[in-house]
């Protein structure tokens, strides 16, 4: 919007410049046409009257002082006082220079302080339960399989991360997927899928959880669900 207005102004400015400019333009065009007249009659003698627009003969006999005053050459028409005319350089200078010192206004003044974005920053989040957790096998692929509560708002997305171990403990198999939806699930629940491809050596696996602000430690939850879930 104030870009809109500096805009208007601006353009404004500048057709009241181009104005200003063609109408000096038109009067020294005028003045030049004068001066041409009242010499030739000056000099040829003419008999009729040369009437020029105001302010032309002064201007006129202050070049051309050998031919006297009005009153001395009738062919510049009967005797009156022509308005002075101030300068108008300076100030068409000036109005020139209007539209660019706004559009540069306007510059520094978007390119000022603006107001803090009104959406809260990511965050990790506050603790990661595992709630469940299984795996299945198909030939060579290894998929686990699992869910989790997040606690916290605002939080940065999280990632399950599956290593794969042989029986030496060595790592042959590594994949991660992110969880789904935590955000929109009551209580912060969300579940997590990862597939394992070539894990026909793994014999055990490791599962933690990410972000992009760094490592996230979760805590087990498995133990306890199991228990509430065979309490009578």
């Amino acid at each position: 919007m104030t870009m809109t207005l500096v805009a208007l102004v601006a353009v404004a400015a500048a057709c009241g410049l181009a104005v200003i400019v063609w109408t000096q333009y038109r009067e020294a065009q005028q003045r030049s046409t004068a001066r041409v007249a009242a010499l030739a009659a000056a000099i040829t003698g003419q008999s009729e009257p040369v009437l020029a627009p105001a302010g032309m003969l002064d201007t006129f006999q202050e070049e051309h002082p050998a031919f006297g005053s009005h009153e001395d050459h009738p062919a510049f028409g009967s005797p009156w006082q022509a308005p002075e005319m101030p300068s108008r350089r300076g100030w068409i200078m000036a109005a020139g220079a209007v539209p660019i010192l706004l559009i540069l206004a306007a510059l520094f003044a978007t390119r000022g302080t603006r107001p803090p974005s009104s959406q809260p920053a990511a965050r990790q989040p506050q603790s990661l339960e595992l709630l469940a957790m299984h795996h299945d096998r198909a030939g060579d692929r290894l998929t686990v399989t699992g869910t989790v509560r997040v606690r916290g708002r605002d939080t940065v997305p999280v990632t399950a991360v599956v290593t794969g171990r042989d029986s030496a403990g060595r790592v042959v198999a590594r994949a991660d997927a992110p969880l789904d939806d935590a955000s929109l699930d009551i209580g912060g629940e969300s579940s997590f899928q990862v597939s394992v491809a070539d894990a026909h050596d793994v014999s055990r696996y490791q599962v933690r959880f990410e972000t992009p602000l760094g490592p996230l430690t979760h805590i087990d939850r498995r133990a306890e669900r199991r228990t509430a879930a065979v309490t009578p």
